[in-house]
């Protein structure tokens, strides 16, 4: 039996135990490190395909077993809408601070001093403060603009789109037909930020969640509101 690491850029070191005569492969959480155990012999490349392949099954694992505190680290990379990157990193000018911004058109940061612990719980509130006012910065632009062209394929026209900046709640639908979306949208992988929206312009059709209403997202979600129902329920926030 050996051990290695592998880091991903989306779960960061995954600890990777092979085994002689293992045939499949099995995977866990712990203390909020992934660890995958894999037969002998796997290489680089069946092992990014066996991490793909599984990363939606990884995220409900972490979903279920980090109920300790987030934590960030040092490189993290935070996918976001629009093809927007956040990185975490460190500063030397600000001591006991957090600078947050820009790097490029679509590259922004938040990077810490590096005197700062990840493992303080008050750095990982200064850090996920500052994450999401980067959310407010980009979803002015990347939420409202996904829900504009989702609203034209569908035909569907709300009076207008706003953004707030709810986590338990992603989407309102006024009955003046108003749509407020969360900053958090920019957080999610694009066809899920989608779902949010379709259910929320599914209400101004039907401003309930009966059978009709269900019926309506399904279709609007091509036969797959339950699955992405699911999938976001599962979605592990980087906030």
């Amino acid at each position: 039996m050996g051990q290695y690491r592998f880091i991903d850029k989306e779960f960061g070191n995954i600890i990777i135990s092979t085994r002689r005569g293992m045939k499949s492969i099995r995977s866990r959480v712990h203390n909020g490190i992934v660890e995958l155990h894999v037969p002998a012999g796997i290489n680089y490349s069946e092992l990014c395909k066996v991490i793909n392949e599984n990363r939606a099954k990884l995220r409900q694992i972490i979903a279920k077993n980090e109920k300790t505190k987030l934590r960030y680290r040092n490189g993290q990379e935070i996918e976001c809408l629009d093809g927007y990157k956040i990185t975490i990193g460190l500063q030397q000018r600000f001591p006991r601070k957090a600078v947050f911004g820009n790097d490029g058109e679509k590259e922004l940061s938040v990077k810490v001093h590096s005197g700062m612990d990840f493992n303080d719980e008050n750095v990982t509130v200064l850090i996920s403060r500052c994450l999401k006012l980067l959310a407010k910065r980009m979803a002015q632009q990347t939420v409202i603009e996904l829900a504009q062209m989702t609203s034209i394929e569908i035909g569907i026209k709300p009076t207008k789109f706003v953004i707030g900046n709810g986590l338990h709640k992603l989407g309102h639908c006024t009955p003046t037909g108003e749509i407020q979306l969360s900053s958090n949208l920019v957080f999610l992988p694009t066809h899920l930020a989608k779902f949010v929206i379709l259910h929320e312009l599914a209400h101004l059709t039907h401003f309930n969640h009966s059978s009709q209403f269900h019926a309506l997202l399904n279709q609007y979600c091509n036969g797959n509101e339950k699955g992405l129902d699911a999938e976001l329920k599962h979605f592990c926030w980087p906030i």
